[in-house]
């Protein structure tokens, strides 16, 4: 047998004995429901064998490839992109892979598959070329069967390097100018869906070549006629050599018993690969986010049984929605380390809200600093990456630009969480969860019981001057009338102060909702986790999913910090669509 048949040999589901365990554990701590990421965690455990798994040792793998589909024009960038963004991650360090490595705290590692060019010279680069890019499928073959092993093989053996190495987790990515046209194709072929049904904007085209590109997918098809009975044949056909190289990851790692956290919707396309070649590897899968425009992922992810813990809107596939994700699993590590052993308990800050009161007239929401949130827009627009690609975490740092008066937000903006109670003690379970998981995020709780309206506005209001994240929640199971109150004076007095408010939990959210009704100025300083970016399907009170949601706000801090603009980078900027003309590259 050959490597790619010992690896799909070597692939079987995890044992679940442990995590029958796991559940009775957190079942006897209902009402608190972590819905999804529960699950995310118990096949976390399940892949490890262990009871109490050290969060994962982890590692970005970028696989890069140029495409001859490139010829068809179906992209809004060149084809020289691929190898600019390769240098920009090696050299540069300012893509977004770069960006959100550092906020995962992951290794990043970076192959040539097939880039058209000579990379001999960028350091650090892992060689493993396979030719200077695909055949143009829409005349032929992307690459012969024996190419699409390869891209495989080669892969599975970067996965068993990494196990080596002591990785129990990979996150893929790739970069390679027009492969979301190849991944449609993909998709089409193994799900017997349409060209129409699984073509999307890609690095956001315009509308005439999104028609285009739906019509180069449609003929690739018909010239290729790949077999969706046969996954390598779809490869060779209509696929990709970084496509096929993410596959073999994913083979490589199942059977390696390791974690794989798909990210965009090219990575799952290459999943659908593997997955063909051996259905079970999808035990070894989570889904991080859900793509809003490039339509073959959600076809692609109901045939594999995976649902996305997050809707964020982003448009590559570069390990951004999965270093979220990762984030989260180990704050359920820590939640489940809590829940099943000893812990610290919360030692919260209490806000004294005697002598509090005010001695002055309540003041407004202040209107977010216009002129900070164009210059922070601008910076994005002009990061190395398609236009507005990466969806809400551009939408968060331009609100919290205009919150800070700030054109680029500090990677070390504080935050902190607000608990509105009846009561000065919280139940037992919750302090200690509490404890756990503000730990892992590094943000502080303070506790204010109920006492008057006016001290709930002067407390919010102090707060806020020093935390320009400001988590509210609640842990009361009702809402009633006073803590409604407290929750709208601490919304109004945050507001005030400077701060940008998460709703934490569902209570605290529908009265952010409905005080933003009464008083339109306090909507601009609320960021709505639920259930816009959270697709969790949880129960969390006690503001538990802002903590979790803080997760968004810090890889977007790190977007706008890490990452390097076109001109710093050398990358090529777009030729069409959003990014043609506001993107540009000044000669150095």
């Amino acid at each position: 047998m050959n490597l790619l048949e010992q690896t799909i040999a070597a692939v079987s589901p995890p044992i679940t004995a442990l995590t029958d365990d796991v559940r009775k554990v957190f079942a006897a701590h209902r009402p608190l429901n972590f819905g999804r990421l529960e699950n995310a965690l118990l096949r976390y455990i399940s892949i490890t064998g262990q009871r109490h798994p050290a969060p994962p040792q982890t590692s970005v793998i970028i696989t890069c490839a140029d495409h001859g589909v490139a010829a068809e024009s179906v992209s809004a960038y060149p084809p020289e992109t691929t190898l600019n963004m390769m240098c920009n991650y090696l050299i540069a360090h300012g893509g977004a892979a770069n960006a959100v490595a550092n906020y995962a705290e992951a290794r990043l590692i970076v192959a040539d598959l097939g880039v058209n060019a000579d990379t001999q010279e960028i350091p650090g680069l892992i060689h493993r070329s396979i030719m200077r890019g695909t055949a143009n499928m829409t005349k032929g073959p992307a690459m012969t069967r024996e190419q699409a092993i390869q891209a495989l093989e080669t892969g599975i053996a970067l996965a068993d390097a990494r196990a080596k190495s002591g990785d129990s987790c990979i996150l893929p990515g790739e970069m390679g100018i027009s492969n979301t046209t190849s991944s449609a194709a993909i998709a089409a072929a193994l799900l017997r869906l349409t060209p129409e049904e699984v073509t999307g904007r890609g690095a956001n085209i315009s509308d005439a070549r999104l028609t285009h590109k739906i019509e180069i997918v449609r003929r690739a098809l018909a010239v290729n006629a790949p077999d969706p009975n046969d996954g390598l044949d779809v490869l060779a056909k209509v696929g990709g050599f970084e496509l096929g190289c993410i596959a073999g990851l994913i083979l490589g790692a199942a059977a390696r018993q390791m974690l794989v956290i798909l990210d965009g919707a090219n990575t799952t396309s290459a999943a659908l690969i593997a997955h063909s070649l051996a259905p079970t590897c999808t035990h070894f899968m989570l889904a991080s986010h859900a793509s809003l425009t490039e339509h073959s992922q959600p076809h692609a992810l109901r045939r594999m049984g995976l649902t996305p813990v997050l809707r964020l809107d982003i448009r590559l596939s570069e390990a951004a929605g999965s270093s979220i994700a990762l984030r989260m699993l180990n704050q359920m590590i820590s939640v489940w380390n809590t829940l099943d052993g000893a812990a610290s308990d919360l030692q919260p800050f209490a806000i004294p809200t005697e002598g509090t009161a005010c001695t002055h007239e309540a003041a407004s929401a202040p209107p977010l600093k216009r002129e900070a949130m164009d210059a922070c827009q601008y910076r994005l627009d002009n990061l190395a990456k398609p236009i507005h690609s990466l969806g809400y975490l551009e939408r968060i740092v331009v609100q919290l630009a205009g919150t800070m008066n700030c054109e680029q937000p500090p990677l070390d903006t504080k935050s902190a969480l607000l608990l509105i109670t009846e009561e000065e003690q919280l139940p037992a379970d919750l302090s200690r969860i509490l404890a756990a998981i503000t730990k892992e995020a590094g943000t502080p709780v303070h506790i204010l019981p109920i006492s008057c309206d006016t001290a709930a506005y002067e407390a919010a209001h102090a707060l806020a001057r020093t935390y320009p994240l400001l988590i509210l929640g609640t842990h009361e199971k009702k809402e009633n009338a006073a803590i409604s109150a407290a929750l709208t004076s601490v919304l109004k007095g945050a507001a005030a102060g400077g701060s940008l408010i998460l709703p934490g939990d569902t209570i605290t959210d529908r009265a952010a909702q409905n005080a933003s009704e009464e008083d339109s100025s306090l909507s601009s300083h609320i960021l709505h986790l639920l259930p816009d970016m959270l697709t969790v399907d949880a129960e969390l009170p006690a503001g538990i999913a802002g903590i979790l949601g803080m997760n968004i706000v810090r890889s977007a801090l790190h977007v706008i910090n890490d990452m390097k603009t076109f001109t710093e980078t050398g990358v090529a900027v777009a030729i069409d669509g959003a990014g043609a003309g506001r993107q540009v590259r000044e000669r150095t």
